[in-house]
């Protein structure tokens, strides 16, 4: 043979030099980065998802509620709804939610979950992922809701009156304003 066959016998195989393989690990780990920023991402955004799929489905439920009422000729009683627990609507309760609290320890409940205030008679969600939520209410982030009576004021003192204002229905509105931040604060 003419050594034609044996062509890198005389030469040695190397490996990674050190700074190849720095800058391997710095690709990897800027990677791994980019990944949990999105991974992080994802999860704000499936908690704020799922905080707005409850809220819309209590509001059907409260909504529901009225036009029984409408239905069974008690338009009375719509204005008695107002400041009640809309979860109480739902035949099924969020899994995430806690019930009805006297004196709420806004430091013990973990973020996430729903409960209704007795003493605010408010519906509250305590948001998990803190750093991508925006309120006007003091640490923990939270929001809270209110079942609130819908009428034409006739007399334009701005107070339900039954008798002299006419009812016309309730909406469940926001009691603060908040948002949803696309990143970290």
């Amino acid at each position: 043979m003419n050594g034609r066959g044996k062509r890198n016998s005389g030469r040695h195989q190397r490996g990674f030099t050190f700074l190849e393989l720095v800058v391997v690990v710095l690709i990897i780990a800027i990677l791994f980065l980019v990944a949990i920023d999105k991974y992080l991402d994802l999860l704000v955004d499936v908690e704020r998802a799922t905080m707005e799929q409850n809220l819309g489905v209590v509001r059907s439920a409260v909504a529901m509620q009225v036009a029984k009422k409408i239905v069974e000729g008690e338009v009375a009683q719509i204005a008695g709804m107002a400041a009640t627990n809309p979860m109480n609507y739902l035949s099924e309760q969020p899994k995430n939610y806690l019930g009805e609290l006297e004196q709420a320890d806004l430091a013990v409940i973990e973020g996430g979950h729903w409960y209704f205030d007795k003493a605010q008679r408010s519906l509250v969600y305590q948001v998990k992922h803190k750093d991508y939520f925006q309120t006007e209410l003091n640490d923990p982030p939270r929001v809270r809701f209110r079942i609130e009576l819908v009428y034409d004021d006739k007399n334009g003192n701005g107070s339900y009156e039954p008798g002299t204002d006419q009812t016309e229905g309730v909406r469940i509105a926001a009691q603060n304003r908040y948002s949803w931040l696309k990143q970290a604060k």
